[in-house]
């Protein structure tokens, strides 16, 4: 799965927040393996913008080379049960995109 920087940051929020100490388990390492790094940071030139309350980054570089993680499929049956989990819920049109694309790539 291809992950920018946008779906980094929008990723923990598609993950349940109640879970069984497996599951528990498994959202935290699902989640530093999409921790951005230090590294990653100054690659992409994150800035934050606190008055704003807005992130921007290289977005040409974001596009070339995204983040690619290969999920197990349990981990690939949580995501899907936190996606179904806020199906109901309002969000800005963006992150219905970024919910589509990922539920796209669980079922390929």
């Amino acid at each position: 799965m291809e992950l920018h920087i946008k779906d980094r940051l929008y990723f923990p929020q598609i993950l349940p927040e109640k879970n069984s100490f497996l599951e528990f388990n498994m959202k935290k390492e699902m989640l530093q393996k999409i921790f951005i790094t230090e590294e990653e940071r100054k690659k992409f030139n994150i800035q934050e913008n606190a008055e704003a309350g807005t992130l921007t980054w290289n977005a040409e570089l974001d596009k070339n080379e995204p983040l690619v993680i290969d999920f197990s499929k349990q981990e690939l049956a949580y995501i899907k049960k936190g996606l179904e989990s806020i199906s109901s819920s309002a969000f800005p049109d963006d992150f219905w995109a970024f919910v589509e694309k990922i539920y796209n790539a669980i079922e390929e």
